[in-house]
């Protein structure tokens, strides 16, 4: 457990950390974004809309998905359920994609990690992990895939 999930208020002033593992070489996380060879995720999805997938440079590939949450919703348990607009059946999340390591992109948030179920665009679970509990529609997400993960081309 990270000092960031233990109080969160400190995710207003230090980043999450990253497990180095899990993203391209050249990556580094700041409060509000993560820059993978000096491309800023969050930029990068504004940029070209989402869902969109940053392919690092390197000796081995490595991919980054950026996704934006299109809708949520509780479960009568309490968990989250997020839908993303990226999704298996695009092609756009391929198998094995880190999703402890997804990253809240465009803001720092404060609120407690609560259990959320990640979905596809069919509300079919890609994942559960621990998100901010303030995480909403329109918010951009960050996840990294595995070097040499089969990706569609994306914007």
């Amino acid at each position: 457990m990270t000092l960031t999930a233990i109080l969160p208020t400190l995710r207003a002033s230090i980043p999450d950390p990253l497990a180095a593992a899990s993203w391209p070489a050249r990556t580094r996380a700041s409060v509000t974004d993560v820059v993978v060879d000096g491309v800023s995720l969050h930029g990068l999805a504004l940029l070209c809309g989402t869902p969109c997938v940053h392919t690092a440079d390197g000796a081995e590939p490595s991919v980054v998905l950026v996704s934006a949450v299109t809708g949520t919703t509780t479960t009568h348990d309490g968990r989250r359920v997020l839908v993303l607009d990226a999704g298996r059946a695009e092609g756009l999340v391929p198998e094995g994609a880190t999703w402890a390591e997804l990253r809240l992109l465009g803001r720092a948030s404060v609120a407690r990690l609560v259990p959320t179920v990640v979905c596809d665009p069919d509300k079919v679970p890609l994942a559960e992990v621990p998100m901010p509990a303030d995480v909403a529609t329109g918010d951009l997400l960050g996840v990294p895939c595995p070097v040499g993960a089969a990706v569609r081309p994306a914007r």
